[in-house]
């Protein structure tokens, strides 16, 4: 696609072969892990693959499935710009080819989106004696596969922890392999005496009609705050889309963009099966249950020693001779070299570009390096002695209390920075950075004081990216309000809230009346400008505490906090009238609007977002048939469960 822009170009010039315009783009390659077949995971990830071709300017996407073997030679090999895949194989290509994610998968089962995940335990129903994992003692289990991450390994580890050795107290382990489901029939069949897999599955056949389910019973059954669904272990971070370390800053950014912004109803999203993605979860859990079990990445490597030697037996006596010679030499010199070593840390010292501060065992400033002095705005004979709260300005983040209490020293010193944190600096002159503070506590050398090392590395740069990133995620681009997924969150939260008996909210739904008249009498840029000027005005009548969001082309939100739903027509009414009374200026025209108001009171009767949304759009409906610029009030028979998926 050529897109011109300034004036129309000669016909010529707008004819572009097809070739031409893709080989302008940079081509940017997807490695899906392919688990159940190429055919289901093309079927799965093309759609996505061409949203991200249509949303990031200057590149296009191609997909290539491959299975595990494939994917960690590819990678190895940099033929990946981009990798989704499992997070026991993530954490692997991570630690061994310096991929990084950004952004985890949230896939949606039995009508929920959730970027967590276990694995269950079941046994048939009638087996009173299986209660918790313990229990499996002396008793026969089945599993997806031996490297499965969530279809045996989450499972291994609760046993482990409940004090069952899987080699010596089970009667016997399978694998039964895919569909996960087979586990679920060895059990009712009396195969095994149970099975475990990844969670979501029970609730999903559930959500078929399959009668299975209601002949099984949960063992060692565990219960999480927000998780929908029956686990019997800890629960680990979803599949997580990663990137190649050297990916184009400006590309990892548009990309990242378009993924977080992509909605749940988008049809790539349908196709993938998930509802959307969230900003990148913790995997250290992963690397401890694989460091727990000796698996994946910490798995032992045996080495036969003798082969070794019979291999590399001539190179082995020569390298001894070689080190013997070089020996000699180096005892001659030794004493040289330590003191050009010396010197030479004090120079490289110098020159690093981040701050370097010893202490002595008192807390006691031994040495800064000049980036640290100048961040102090001393001198080397101002900073020697002085305690590190006497040189630096520490404030805590968000607050303006000091980091460091006056007595920090030693292990108090340790207890507050810990290994490594984050702070305020405020210099002398006034100017602030955010620091990140890495501390090291150093082994004691004769004739040395010097106990701990810090090293202080400017990070505001990097904070005000990650902000702007968070924001441009959650924010409407053209007025600045919150989008409809960050609003989503919101009223969720609110009707939490409300189900607690904290509070009390409503839900306003305001529709511009004659918006469209305006856009084609006046154009888009007017109209632009007119939805900017309407975000204005609900600014100014709602407080600072509800949340105001765009939600549609000329559609708005508000969740009036502490709000119930007579005063919330009350602010209807003032918004009706805000926007109606007087004619908006717009580039020098006088533009006159309406808006039409659904009020709904977030109570027990509102049983979700969808159900107030619903609820609020039928009462907006209801004003607009009563001749527009009105306020309705969602009634009872407005507000109902919404069924389905």
């Amino acid at each position: 696609m050529l897109l011109v822009i300034g004036g129309l170009a000669p016909l010529a010039a707008q004819t572009v072969d097809e070739g031409d315009a893709v080989a302008s783009e940079e081509r940017l390659v997807l490695g899906v892990l392919a688990h159940r077949g190429d055919d289901v995971a093309r079927s799965r990830w093309t759609p996505f693959v061409e949203y991200l071709s249509e949303q990031v300017e200057g590149a296009y996407f191609e997909l290539e499935p491959v299975d595990n073997d494939a994917l960690q030679a590819a990678v190895a090999e940099d033929r990946f710009d981009l990798v989704l895949t499992n997070s026991g194989s993530y954490v692997m290509l991570e630690q061994q080819h310096g991929i990084s994610r950004i952004a985890t998968m949230q896939p949606r089962q039995v009508g929920r989106d959730e970027d967590r995940f276990g694995a269950v335990v079941i046994a048939r129903a009638d087996r009173e004696d299986l209660v918790e994992l313990g229990d499996l003692s002396g008793q026969r289990l089945s599993a997806v596969h031996p490297d499965a991450f969530g279809g045996w390994w989450m499972t291994w580890r609760e046993l482990k922890a409940a004090g069952v050795d899987i080699e010596t107290d089970l009667a016997s382990l399978v694998f039964t392999g895919f569909p996960v489901s087979r586990g679920l029939d060895w059990v009712l069949r009396g195969e095994v005496d149970a099975a475990t897999f990844r969670t979501g599955i029970l609730e999903d056949l559930a959500a078929r009609g399959d009668p299975r389910v209601e002949q099984v019973r949960v063992v060692g059954e565990r219960a999480f705050p927000s998780f929908a669904y029956r686990a019997s272990t800890r629960l680990y971070p979803e599949w997580p889309l990663a990137m190649r370390g050297d990916l184009d800053a400006g590309l990892a950014h548009a990309i990242l963009l378009a993924t977080l912004s992509l909605e749940e109803g988008h049809p790539a999203s349908r196709a993938a099966g998930i509802g959307g993605w969230a900003a990148p979860r913790s995997y250290e859990d992963v690397h401890g249950l694989m460091y727990e079990l000796g698996v994946g990445l910490y798995a032992p490597q045996p080495f036969d020693i003798l082969a070794w030697l019979r291999a590399n037996l001539v190179w082995l006596v020569s390298a001894l001779a070689a080190v013997a010679l070089l020996a000699l030499l180096y005892v001659s010199r030794v004493h040289a070299r330590v003191r050009r070593s010396g010197r030479n840390l004090e120079r490289s010292m110098e020159a690093i570009p981040d701050a370097v501060i010893t202490l002595d065992a008192r807390g006691g400033i031994s040495y800064v390096n000049t980036a640290a002095r100048e961040l102090a705005g001393l001198t080397r004979d101002q900073v020697l002695g002085c305690s590190l709260d006497q040189l630096l300005d520490l404030r805590e983040l968000g607050t303006s209390r000091p980091l460091l209490p006056d007595d920090a020293r030693g292990d108090r010193l340790e207890q507050t920075l810990g290994e490594r944190s984050d702070a305020r600096l405020v210099r002398r002159d006034g100017h602030e950075l955010i620091v990140r503070i890495a501390r090291t506590a150093l082994d004691p050398v004769a004739g040395s004081s010097v106990r701990t090392l810090l090293v202080l590395t400017d990070v505001s740069e990097e904070r005000r990216l990650v902000d702007r990133l968070v924001h441009e995620a959650s924010h409407d681009g053209l007025t600045g309000l919150l989008n409809r997924r960050a609003f989503e969150r919101e009223l969720e939260m609110a009707m939490h809230a409300v189900r607690d008996n904290r509070a009390v909210a409503s839900l306003l739904l305001v529709d511009l009346d004659y918006f469209k008249e305006v856009n084609d009498l006046h154009g888009h840029r007017v109209g632009d400008e007119l939805l900017r000027q309407v975000a204005h005005v609900l600014r100014q009548l709602t407080r600072g505490h509800d949340a105001v969001a765009r939600i549609g082309g000329d559609e708005f939100a508000i969740i009036a906090r502490d709000t119930n739903a007579e005063y919330g027509r009350i602010l209807g009414h003032r918004i009706c009238a805000a926007l109606a009374d007087r004619p908006l200026q717009v580039e020098a025209r006088d533009v006159t609007i309406g808006a039409s108001v659904g009020v709904v009171e977030l109570g027990p009767d509102v049983p979700g977002v969808d159900e107030a949304f619903v609820a609020a759009d039928r009462a907006c409906y209801q004003a607009k048939d009563q001749g527009r610029g009105q306020v309705g009030l969602a009634r009872k028979a407005d507000i109902h469960p919404i069924t389905g998926s």
